[in-house]
């Protein structure tokens, strides 16, 4: 860490450079006798504040030297005051094009030099100050994004236990109804022919293989996945539906599906389902929130775009942009599904959008290829 601002004097004359370094001795200077020179120690050093640059130099004038450090990135930021004896109006102008941000001409005013060096050293220090202010709220807002992203992906969790609860509940019910009527049937001494103890037997075994392919399909759907591959979007909407139907057959929903797909899409399919799982989780929520007679939501699938329609009443204010906020949430909700939505979507290079209809809202998303 320096406390002193650095300078790089570059000058071909030594006296020249004695000079500014006794006039200038106060701040942390650095010598360079030609342009190679100057552009080597600007490049490696990190903490250089202010270049004073001399024009008239064999090999790179100052010219030249300035347009190589504005075009190199490690080195663009340094402000470039010339120091020159060249003092046409067209050899000033010539600095500032190439770069400049301050022009002096020999023979200077020792003041005058003291006082310019000083304000550019200045504003570097507040541009400096203001970089690191910018880092620091760059750092935190994205130290912030994750949070929230974290807590959108545990909210999806509890919605996904929700559905397994729901889906689980006929099946459950169904095993305890074959286990009680055997258990009658023992208890009271009825005759269980062998046909109908292995009919029980198969019907439970069954029930219990659909309640393991449904552990393998929520497994699947939360699992880490960098897999980008053809897909079809038709067959991931079905996957959810899978996940969800208890919970939407509960809760009376009716789902519609239109596909007019005609080719495969290349992506990450496992954070395509979590988009589609997230806004008709969304749509459920509405459904309950707003007590919606008869609801239903119609999902349209076509290459490269799907639509999602409810009719819960649309989105009030028609504030489309803000629901996709982790800020913005319903009464019963986490308000963080849709903008699980929009982060995964937009990752994979997709965009997402809302709008309303007649009867309710309509989400449709839109992507040439989905990317990991």
């Amino acid at each position: 860490m320096h406390d002193k601002q650095t300078i790089l004097v570059v000058d071909d004359v030594k006296e020249n450079i004695d000079i500014l370094m006794e006039l200038l001795g106060h701040y942390d200077l650095i010598p360079a006798i030609d342009g190679r020179r100057a552009i080597e120690i600007a490049t490696q050093e990190s903490n250089i504040d202010l270049i004073l640059l001399d024009i008239m130099m064999p090999e790179l004038d100052g010219f030249e030297v300035c347009e190589v450090l504005k075009n190199n990135t490690k080195t663009s930021h340094i402000p470039i005051m010339f120091l020159s004896a060249k003092n046409r109006p067209e050899d000033i102008q010539k600095g500032f094009e190439a770069g400049g941000v301050d022009y002096i001409t020999k023979p200077f005013n020792p003041n005058e030099l003291l006082s310019r060096v000083a304000t550019h050293l200045k504003l570097r220090a507040y541009e400096k100050h203001l970089e690191a202010k910018v880092q620091e709220e760059i750092k935190k807002n994205k130290a912030k994004e994750q949070m929230i992203f974290q807590q959108s992906k545990q909210a999806a969790l509890g919605e996904l236990l929700m559905h397994i609860a729901h889906q689980w509940k006929q099946p459950l019910a169904s095993l305890g109804s074959i286990n009680n009527m055997s258990k009658a049937k023992l208890e009271t001494d009825s005759c269980i022919s062998k046909k109908d103890y292995l009919k029980a037997i198969q019907k439970s075994e069954d029930i219990i293989m659909f309640m393991a392919e449904t552990i393998e399909t929520f497994k699947n759907f939360y699992k880490p996945s960098n897999d980008n591959r053809n897909f079809s979007l038709t067959d991931s909407v079905i996957d959810i539906l899978t996940i969800i139907e208890g919970t939407f057959y509960f809760e009376d929903i009716k789902i519609y599906i239109t596909s007019h797909e005609k080719e495969p899409t290349f992506g990450n399919q496992n954070e395509f389902s979590q988009v589609i799982f997230s806004i008709l989780n969304n749509a459920r929520e509405i459904f309950n929130i707003r007590a919606t007679i008869s609801p239903e939501i119609r999902i349209a699938i076509d290459n490269q775009k799907i639509s999602i329609t409810d009719n819960g009443g649309g989105v009030e204010g028609n504030s489309f942009e803000d629901i996709f906020l982790p800020s913005v949430s319903t009464m019963d909700s986490s308000g963080i599904g849709l903008y699980l939505a929009k982060i995964l979507t937009e990752k994979n290079g997709g965009v997402i959008t809302a709008s309303n209809t007649k009867d309710g809202a309509i989400f449709t998303i839109e992507f040439l290829t989905w990317i990991d």
